[in-house]
């Protein structure tokens, strides 16, 4: 899959019809959240969603603002409240909440391949069903041999409106034993807070701080709003200056991110991050601000989908013991977060923490795709000596029988 997203510019009649749109959709979920939940409390009995597709059809004869709304739209409404109620009943998500306007900003087309929506780029126009020809800004060529699946019209919170197209690209021989491909190159990726990011091959990658350096700026919008009269006009513009603000700091995020996911992937045929589970970091209060404004999710999320546009490979590792363990002996260190410098106690090698943990990142990438350590040049033959990652790792490199024991001191034997 392959999504794009355009900026949209509709004229004050097509705006009114997509904010009539995300009315009606709203008003949609909120009544069938309320059928679902008073029929539980009632009756006991849950309600799917054929059902209430069902009572839908039935409903739209008589509502004249569900009828201004292309049918597979408001169908889709249900299907998102059906699956809100499944990640719900499988405890992966809260109950579903009834939606105010300001919560409830895009509608989905979920079958644009059929004449609901087409877009053209030479008269630099989108048709939705129910809408009419939108002004669209095409920044990018739309793939030719893909085809398009839906279509997610937003409305951001500072205004704006954009289109989301998803394109299925071809799918390639499903059940095909695909050969091992040598590796020719490749990288580790060390996600961290001083610097974004560290390679393998030694250089970091400084943060950017772009939610900091906008904190002030931030501060002063946030305080002028809340001096605003409640439902007053003057409060509407300061909103929307605030989330122009917010909008700012979140498109220069995702402009880095994109820059560096391009330089990782750069010649390179592999790239190693680690999975780190990031909703559980940010419980930590003190660096919870510095990890989201980081955007380490983002940032192999953007790596991922390039690299399967580039043909190079993305793999996630078992980030457990990654900073701890020395990359030549495989030892265990315990040193505290304070300490930028990785001492082994088993081998007696110095070098920078977050470099270690970046070439171990490495390691564990070419043991979990099933390949060794590559020829390295002579510059780097005496860093890169010792391959096997020890008890801290749960891989082996390919070609052996398995991880070595450790003697008390951490070395493998």
């Amino acid at each position: 899959m392959k999504a794009l997203r355009f900026r949209l510019y509709p004229n004050p009649g097509q705006e009114q019809k997509m904010l009539a749109t995300l009315e009606a959709c709203r008003h949609l979920w909120n009544d069938a959240l309320a059928h679902r939940k008073r029929r539980w409390e009632e009756e006991r009995m849950s309600v799917t969603y054929n059902q209430q597709q069902w009572i839908l059809t039935a409903v739209r004869r008589a509502d004249l603002d569900l009828q201004a709304v292309y049918s597979q739209t408001a169908q889709d409404v249900l299907h998102r409240l059906d699956i809100a109620f499944r990640s719900f009943f499988s405890q992966k998500a809260g109950c579903p909440k009834f939606k105010k306007f300001s919560r409830f900003g895009s509608f989905t087309y979920p079958q644009a391949y059929n004449g609901s929506v087409k877009p053209d780029p030479l008269r630099k126009r989108l048709y939705l069903s129910k809408v009419g020809s939108v002004k669209t800004v095409f920044h990018r060529p739309l793939p030719r041999d893909a085809l398009m699946k839906t279509c997610t019209v937003v409305r951001e919170a500072c205004g704006e409106w954009y289109a989301s197209l998803v394109y299925e690209d071809v799918v390639p021989l499903q059940g095909v034993a695909i050969p091992t491909v040598m590796v020719e190159s490749a990288v580790g990726v060390d996600l961290g807070l001083m610097a974004i990011i560290t390679i393998s091959d030694g250089k970091d990658i400084p943060h950017p701080k772009f939610l900091r350096r906008a904190e002030k700026k931030l501060k002063h919008l946030q305080r002028e709003l809340s001096r605003k009269q409640e439902g007053s006009r003057n409060r509407e513009k300061a909103r929307i200056r605030l989330a122009k603000q917010h909008a700012r700091v979140a498109r220069q995020r995702a402009d880095n991110n994109h820059k560096l996911s391009r330089r990782l992937l750069y010649g390179h045929s592999l790239v190693g991050f680690e999975d780190l589970r990031i909703s559980n970091m940010v419980r930590n209060h003190a660096l919870a601000k510095s990890i989201q404004d980081a955007g380490w999710g983002q940032l192999i999320r953007f790596t991922e989908y390039k690299a399967t546009e580039s043909g190079a490979r993305v793999v996630r590792v078992e980030s457990a013991y990654s900073t701890q363990e020395c990359f030549w002996c495989g030892a265990l260190n315990g040193i505290s977060l304070d300490q930028r410098e990785f001492a082994c106690v088993g081998c007696g090698r110095t070098i920078t923490r977050d470099v270690n943990a970046a070439r171990v990142v490495l390691k564990r990438a070419l043991a979990q795709v099933g390949q060794g350590m590559p020829e390295l040049k002579p510059v780097e033959t005496e860093l890169l000596r010792v391959q096997t990652t020890g008890r801290a790792s749960p891989v082996f490199e390919a070609g052996t029988e398995g991880p070595g024991r450790m003697d008390g001191k951490g070395v493998t034997q």
